[in-house]
């Protein structure tokens, strides 16, 4: 590959990169005119975005309330979406459990079953890992967590909890949202006092299996300083999508690791009024960047800081590409460096990044 602005993890320059057996062989800062050589005529090249929470398969196999799709076919579709965005590994997150939504608990096995045969087939471009994100209200979520936690593509578990026990006002805002009546929700409110709650437990236990299974574990929707402090309380280093300033303040403080999300990055604000990432982008508090649910919005959300931010180019890449190869263990891969995976994508610049063509692994999928 020559003739290409090579985005390194510390430089950007014009030279050549040469692959090998799938990985990356060599690294030189001017042109060749080596017979087959892919002329990038002046395109970048990335290493793979790693992209660890993306709920976009749900939208492929449920695209409209109560009409489910085909699970193979709704795993291709995601696949190549994700693989069009840029990113060549992938942590499919999805929900365990989800009180108020039962419709996930029979999602979840379908989802899994369509990524699985698409995987046996030989049909998925990128490399997809699971992240479970857990809903620590439901009374049988162990049980629920531990018919999934065994399987070998598990890399990421995220412990949820948006009930009126933990933050009453985050948990009206929700509901007026779902134009729930304000009688149900106040109702609900007054009877989280007064109830059983299993979330404590529920925390607890999840935390010991991860760790016995050296899975990291994730925080969600912080709120407060109180929120991350029970979050280090049971041990969690990563606090995934803090939704004010004060919380990602406090994450910060705690050493934690901080995932955000990319269309809250790129549109400047967040849909469900939480404090925008471009304003934690100021304060130095971002250290991921997911996409979420728009699998285009992380390269487009990395051009934005490069370019309206003090992040260099370099700098912004390895939010979603050397950072979270760090995070998670993925030590193979997650930048261009001789000996690393060749997980690489071609963009060019038209007034905004436009991905032209994708590999993993050496090998062009896109």
């Amino acid at each position: 590959m020559t003739n290409a602005k090579i985005v390194t993890r510390s430089a950007c320059f014009n030279g050549t990169v040469q692959i090998v057996d799938g990985l990356i062989a060599d690294i030189a800062t001017s042109s060749t005119s080596a017979r087959g050589a892919l002329d990038f005529e002046g395109d970048h090249l990335l290493p793979g975005l790693i992209d660890v929470h993306t709920d976009h398969l749900e939208k492929q196999i449920l695209p409209r309330a109560g009409m489910s799709w085909d699970p193979l076919g709704a795993a291709i579709a995601h696949d190549i979406q994700i693989c069009a965005a840029g990113a060549t590994t992938v942590f499919d997150s999805l929900i365990v459990g989800a009180v108020g939504n039962p419709e996930r608990r029979r999602l979840l096995p379908l989802m899994l079953q369509g990524l699985g045969e698409a995987r046996r087939h030989g049909l998925l471009r990128a490399d997809h890992l699971l992240h479970l994100r857990c809903d620590a209200r439901e009374t049988d979520l162990i049980d629920l967590f531990l018919a999934y936690a065994d399987r070998p593509e598990l890399r990421f578990v995220t412990i949820m909890d948006d009930g009126p026990r933990r933050d009453p006002k985050r948990f009206r805002h929700l509901e007026r949202r779902k134009n729930t009546p304000e009688a149900e929700i106040e109702a609900e409110i007054s009877a989280a006092a007064t109830t059983e709650d299993c979330t404590e437990d529920n925390r607890r236990r999840l935390v010991a299996h991860c760790r016995e299974r050296g899975v990291p574990f994730a925080s969600h929707d912080d709120t407060t300083v109180a929120h991350i402090a029970e979050a280090v309380g049971h041990g969690l280093s990563i606090s995934e999508f803090p939704i004010t300033l004060e919380a990602a303040k406090a994450a910060r403080a705690a050493g934690m690791t901080i995932i955000v999300g990319g269309p809250n990055l790129v549109a400047g604000r967040s849909h469900t009024g939480n404090v925008s990432v471009r304003e934690l982008a100021q304060e130095g508090l971002i250290d991921i960047i997911c996409s979420d649910y728009i699998p285009a919005s992380i390269l487009r959300g990395i051009w934005h800081l490069a370019s309206q931010s003090d992040l260099s180019l370099p700098e912004a890449v390895a939010l979603s590409s050397g950072r979270p190869a760090e995070t998670f263990g993925l030590f193979d891969r997650g930048e261009i460096a001789v000996g690393k995976r060749a997980d690489l994508v071609r963009v060019a610049d038209r007034a905004g990044p436009i991905v032209r063509a994708v590999w993993t692994a050496g090998r062009q999928v896109l």
